[in-house]
């Protein structure tokens, strides 16, 4: 098997990554020659005839269920190269996965690629072919001149699956030759850092390279692709503007679902349709939208208080033993804090001990 030998540097993954934030994924690589469908479900016919397949997550700790459940489906459906393209939780994600309004600068790529690698491990650990308790192993892949470029190929330790994290296009020689060693083990790429359009080159060249390029990556089927796209004047803050914030959710086997996000962390489905959605068709759905959906938001000046807690994630329905807090980072900590409305201040033992006695009154 082609994997680099050499471990990512104080990279951590066996982590609860419930409480892990998201990244900003570039678009996904588009397919050639792909007909545009004509089954788009339109705001304009009716917005109530829009049925959801698939719901919206509203923690990551759902992502990385849906993520599973539709890596599996492709699978048994013979699909073993996949991509995944997922809005990871950093930034202002980092604690409310539903929060979209920008409140401070971006945070480093070594910070979204150690986020993204914690979510792929969670996504593995719930493929159910491994024990959950299975450490999932994680190295570097890539050319001796781009070592620093933070990619990195992630497997249990029986590979029956990698998942290649953060590509670049230097590194699809190395992608190659990991599918190439067993054509049947499920491959999967996640939040692939390259472009092949809205560029002059394309980042894998020009003529025969890019065309073969292209070739291969357009056989990993689109499995999980979660995307976030503003429309417009795109403010959940200001109420009264044309434009939104949709989220855009692709879940395998079933077709692209646009959710328009309001400000108070709802959504509302607002179209389908086969292929991902163009811009111009999101601003017609926008568009009608706004027409029939109100604007939901709680009260605040822009850039004054921060919005409403977080869901509670389904891993703190119940109480957790203290095992599992010893186990969690500050941000782990600070998160599950945020998502019982208690203080997030303090030292890092202060945030297990204020853990730990909300888990003590919260059990019967």
């Amino acid at each position: 098997m082609a994997l680099c030998a050499s471990v990512y540097p104080r990279l951590e993954v066996n982590c609860i990554v419930q409480t892990v934030s998201g990244l900003r994924p570039p678009l996904p690589v588009p397919r050639l020659h792909a007909n545009r469908s004509t089954s788009f479900v339109s705001a304009r016919a009716s917005i109530s005839a829009v049925t959801a397949r698939v719901p919206n997550p509203q923690t990551i700790e759902e992502v990385c269920q849906q993520a599973s459940d539709a890596v599996k489906r492709a699978s048994q459906d013979g699909k073993s190269r996949q991509l995944l393209q997922i809005l990871l939780p950093v930034d202002q994600r980092q604690f409310n996965y539903l929060d979209t309004e920008p409140r401070d600068y971006p945070c480093s790529i070594r910070d979204e690629f150690i986020a993204c690698c914690k979510l792929t491990t969670s996504i593995l650990k719930g493929l159910g072919d491994t024990d959950r308790n299975d450490e999932v192993l994680v190295k570097r892949i890539g050319e001796l001149e781009n070592e620093m470029d933070p990619v990195a190929a992630l497997y249990p330790s029986d590979k029956s699956i990698v998942a290649v994290v953060f590509p670049i296009s230097e590194t699809l020689k190395q992608i190659k030759s990991i599918v190439k060693d067993n054509e049947r083990r499920t491959t999967l790429i996640v939040n692939p850092q390259w472009r092949s359009s809205g560029q002059i080159i394309s980042d894998f060249g020009f003529g025969p390279w890019r065309r073969q390029a292209e070739e291969f990556l357009n056989s990993f089927e689109s499995t999980y692709i979660l995307l976030e796209q503003r429309i417009g004047e795109a403010s959940n803050v200001v109420a009264g503007g044309a434009g939104g914030v949709v989220r855009l959710l692709k879940c395998f086997p079933e077709d692209w679902h646009v959710y328009l996000m309001a400000g108070d962390g709802s959504s509302d489905l607002i179209g389908c349709q086969a292929q991902q959605p163009t811009y111009k068709e999101l601003e017609v759905l926008v568009a009608e939208a706004r027409k029939t959906i109100p604007w939901k938001q709680y009260p605040r000046m822009l850039g004054g208080s921060e919005p409403a807690p977080p869901p509670l994630p389904k891993s703190l329905s119940g109480p957790l033993d203290d095992d599992a807090i010893e186990q969690m980072d500050k941000m782990e900590l600070r998160r599950a804090l945020i998502a019982l409305n208690l203080p997030t201040s303090g030292r890092l033992d202060t945030l297990r001990q204020r853990l730990k006695e909300a888990q003590q009154k919260r059990t019967p």
